[in-house]
């Protein structure tokens, strides 16, 4: 097999090779999709870069921010899981990211 591949190579063939699947809601690190709207209900959140607490912010949401829930991830059912977000309102409006999902309220 390796012969023929390497062969096909060799006269300018074109190889195709198949995309990985597509991620959860757009996300490679989300485990479930969930598509649905929701509004900060604290005062103020870390929008983080992935999720978990171990990751850099880009800065805080605050209370009232409505946003868009992509998808989520929660390998651990005794520990809270975390939305992969779409800020709609406020200063990072357009900006995607993390917030733990206890800090949201949703669905709306």
């Amino acid at each position: 097999m390796a012969l023929t591949v390497s062969t096909t190579l060799l006269v300018g063939a074109t190889v195709a090779i198949a995309p990985a699947a597509a991620a959860v809601g757009g996300n490679s690190k989300c485990t479930a999709d969930s598509n649905l709207n929701g509004k900060v209900y604290v005062r103020t959140v870390n929008l983080r870069k992935g999720p978990g607490t171990s990751y850099g912010s880009y800065g805080q949401l605050t209370k009232g921010a409505r946003v868009y829930v992509d998808c989520y991830r929660q390998l651990d059912i005794t520990k809270q899981p975390w939305l992969y977000i779409k800020v709609n309102s406020g200063a990072h409006a357009g900006q995607r990211g993390w917030v733990r999902n206890d800090l949201i309220n949703w669905p709306l």
